[in-house]
């Protein structure tokens, strides 16, 4: 993995850039041990507020600048092209500011340090390492052996629990008034959301709905949605999401444009289809490359410019747009795409599903063709000049994931075969198959600082478990669901301590528990489509769904069994029950139900 050379600076005057930076990598850790000088790492992100004031203060002092370049080697990371190094290091915000031995381990740490403070903690730091570097570089290593025994904890056993305590954890700081989890600042907790309306479809208990229903309509009518252009800003610094930070992600917008569809499947209420609508047409008019295909991967924050009118806006210079491709953010929004392609399926004729369709496949290509090494998967992102940084799992599992979203919407093979190809590379370069569960590095990372130490995050792991999970049901091959179950045992120990930030696991480890509805479509895709949209629009808490063209698919459905006519028809399967061949939609979703009604309970599945 090799760091850009280049680095982004606020958009406004500041002398940050005369810090003599190195990227991230073995020569800068090597220049500080032949110097003996330790390391001042600066993470940043181009859309960080804070990150610009404290490139126009701290790192615009003089006394600043001189002092860490006689002193320090200093060492400027861009968090979103290097999720790996943010994770080991990160102080609890952007930016951090961390200072490190020159083997990596932490000597200190904050976020944004003023310019007064800078200068005092600079000469503290410094004469603390030079004073105590023999018994520093004891601790060090004391560290460094608990972080290898934490992460060689042995696996848990599943079970129901899981969800019940995670979904507990959710409801207990759900926010009665606001909507929401926990105080101010409030955040999206998009996975929350998503475990809501989950569990309402699994329990049928209205309190869900409503907690979801209310959570996306508090911030969709508050100050953290641009009225004016459209789109969510990242997060909301008061309880009623109003006082925005402004900045506007592609990540964070790609999931709530999935709550917002999930949302309105259970509602039908057009007024969530409409904030699911206008988000789609801010990332299609400001973080899209429609040429190329990708979407962009941020804009930045500016306070003064989001409180103008949209009229007002087209006078003044836009906020930075970061015009970066990262895959993993591209996936996420192919896969929000893909489903509102189904779920907003027009009547009137605007053309809402082909455009967010071809506009997904159109990314996911993108991906595939200029962000991929053939032989060793995904790269990190592409900044124009072509990718950069092989090696991160949630790059890997997010575009695989993807790739099943548009086998499932398009009914192409194609799409199914290249989810396999990265899954090989998981399996090859990231599992853990003693302990179970996905390093987030592959086994080829530098011995660079704590990047040798492989962590596992759960929330990239969640995602593979969900892959496998899904490629058993598409494939029926056993090997896949026994990866997806170490996966999830390799985090029993661990979701107690996360409480709802676990509810993405919760989900999986609840569809693992109680398998989705299948559905496999026997027919064409212009005949089949009507069997297709009832199957996508199925009221259960999952279900795996894939479409077989008998001209194109015959060995498949030799393989799982299938007979070729009639056609179209499908059959479902929930649980151990299978359904006879079923051919109209109304028919099938009659089917699926009762089905649900006899493996749950009439309670549950009413």
């Amino acid at each position: 993995m090799t760091a850009p050379a280049t680095f982004h600076f606020s958009p406004r005057a500041n002398r940050a850039h005369e810090i003599k930076w190195r990227g991230w990598g073995e020569d800068a850790f090597r220049e500080a041990k032949e110097t003996g000088k330790p390391v001042l790492l600066s993470l940043s992100a181009v859309w960080c507020h804070w990150c610009h004031v404290m490139d126009e203060t701290s790192y615009s002092d003089e006394g600043v600048i001189s002092f860490v370049n006689e002193h320090f080697i200093p060492v400027r990371v861009d968090n979103d092209q290097r999720p790996d190094v943010n994770a080991r290091y990160n102080m609890g915000g952007w930016p951090t500011t961390a200072f490190l031995t020159p083997e990596g381990e932490i000597l200190a740490g904050a976020t944004y340090v003023p310019p007064d403070q800078m200068k005092d903690l600079l000469p503290k730091v410094n004469v603390h390492w030079q004073s105590n570097r023999l018994e520093i570089a004891g601790k060090a290593q004391e560290l460094r052996e608990r972080r290898q025994t934490a992460m060689s904890g042995e696996r848990g056993e599943l079970s129901g629990r899981s969800f019940d305590d995670i979904l507990r954890s959710v409801i207990e700081n759900y926010d009665p008034v606001y909507g929401g989890f926990g105080e101010a600042p409030k955040f999206p907790h998009t996975d929350a959301i998503d475990l809501l309306l989950y569990a309402y479809r699994k329990k049928r208990d209205p309190d869900l709905l409503h907690m979801a229903r209310k959570t996306l309509e508090f911030m969709s009518r508050g100050g953290v949605f641009d009225h004016e252009w459209g789109g969510f800003f990242r997060y909301a610094t008061r309880r009623d999401w109003s006082e925005p930070h402004f900045e506007k992600m592609l990540e964070d917008n790609a999931k709530l444009l999935s709550n917002l569809l999930s949302l309105y499947r259970s509602t039908k209420d057009d007024a969530h289809a409409e904030t699911a609508r206008r988000t789609i047409a801010y990332l299609e008019w400001k973080l899209r490359d429609k040429e190329r295909g990708f979407f962009y991967g941020s804009q930045d924050a500016d306070e003064e410019f989001y409180k103008l009118s949209k009229e007002d806006r087209e006078r003044e210079q836009e906020p930075y747009i970061d015009r970066t491709c990262y895959v993993s953010w591209n996936a996420m929004a192919v896969s929000a795409y893909l489903e509102a392609s189904w779920t907003l399926e027009p009547s009137g004729g605007d053309g809402q599903r082909t455009d967010t369709r071809s506009a997904a496949l159109a990314a996911l290509e993108f991906l595939w063709e200029e962000c991929r090494d053939p032989e060793r998967g995904m790269y990190r992102f592409h900044d124009g000049s072509g990718p950069k940084i092989l090696g991160l799992l949630g790059d890997q599992a997010h575009t695989a994931k993807a790739l099943l979203d548009a086998h499932e919407v398009t009914g192409d093979s194609t799409y199914l075969d290249r989810a396999l190809e990265l899954a090989r590379v998981m399996l090859g370069r990231f599992v853990d198959r003693e302990n179970g569960g996905f390093y987030d590095v592959w086994d080829e990372v530098q011995d660079v600082g704590r990047l040798k130490d492989r962590q596992k995050s759960l929330q990239d792991n969640t995602v593979c478990a969900e892959v496998f999970l899904r490629l058993y049901h598409l494939r029926r091959e056993e090997d896949y669901r026994t990866i997806a179950q170490a996966t999830l045992e390799a985090f029993v120990s661990a979701y107690p301590h996360m409480g709802y930030f676990a509810a993405g696991y919760a989900r999986q480890v609840d569809t693992l528990l109680n398998p989705p509805a299948e559905v496999n479509i026997v027919g064409d895709v212009v005949s089949a489509s009507g069997l297709h949209r009832a199957a996508l629009w199925l009221d259960v808490p999952s279900r795996v769904v894939q479409v077989f063209d008998p001209a194109r698919d015959g060995e498949r459905l030799e393989a799982l069994s299938l007979p070729a006519e009639p056609s179209p028809a499908a059959y479902a399967c929930f649980g151990t029950m299978c359904s006879a061949p079923v051919r109209d939609p109304d028919a099938l979703i009659e089917t699926v139900r009762r089905m649900q009604q006899a493996a749950v309970g009439p309670a549950s599945a009413s």
